[in-house]
C-alpha cells in the first residue's frame, strides 16, 4: 500500500506499528469505497461521512503512535490538504502591444447533435379468448339414478 508506505518514511515507523498503521489504512480505504459508493448523489453527506472516517483513522493512529510520531502525522496530513498557493512573481507580466488591427479567431462550427435512435412501437392488439364450456354432467334421469349410490372401488 502505497500510502502506508509514504506515511512509514514520513513518520518513521517501525516494523510493528506499520503492520498496524498498514491495517488502520486498509480499512480506512474500504470505509471510503464503501462510503462513495453509498453517498455519491449527496456531496454534503459524502462529505462529512468522510470526515468521520478521517476523525476514526487519526483516533486509531493516535493510539498506535508515539507523541512525537502523532505530531509528524499531522503535519503530514496539513501539508497534504494545504491548498496550493499560486507563484508570486517580483514584477508583473507585462502584456504585448495590442497592434490597430483586430486580429479574429476562426470561429469554430459546433458539433451536430447526435441523432437518437427513437424505438417504433407495434400497435397493441387485443386478443379475446373463446369462452369456456361448462363442464359435461349427466343427464337429470341419470343424475337421479345414481344419487343413492356411493362410488367405493378399491
Amino acid at each position: 500500500m502505497t500510502n502506508t508506505r509514504a506515511l512509514a518514511q514520513h513518520i518513521a515507523l517501525d516494523d510493528a506499528r506499520t503492520q498496524q498503521v498498514k491495517r488502520f489504512t486498509y480499512e480506512r480505504l474500504v470505509q471510503e469505497a464503501e462510503i462513495k459508493q453509498m453517498y455519491s448523489i449527496d456531496p454534503a453527506m459524502l462529505q462529512s461521512k468522510m470526515a468521520v472516517v478521517e476523525k476514526e483513522y487519526a483516533e486509531k493512529l493516535k493510539g498506535v503512535l508515539s507523541d512525537a510520531q502523532y505530531q509528524r502525522y499531522e503535519n503530514y496530513v496539513a501539508t497534504i490538504n494545504a491548498p496550493v498557493a499560486a507563484p508570486t512573481t517580483a514584477a508583473a507580466p507585462v502584456a504585448p502591444p495590442v497592434s490597430a488591427v483586430a486580429v479574429t479567431a476562426p470561429v469554430a462550427k459546433p458539433a451536430p447533435a447526435p441523432k437518437v435512435a427513437v424505438a417504433k412501437t407495434q400497435p397493441t392488439k387485443t386478443v379475446t379468448l373463446p369462452k369456456a364450456k361448462a363442464a359435461p354432467t349427466l343427464p337429470a334421469k341419470k343424475a337421479a339414478a345414481h344419487a343413492g349410490t356411493v362410488a367405493s372401488r378399491p
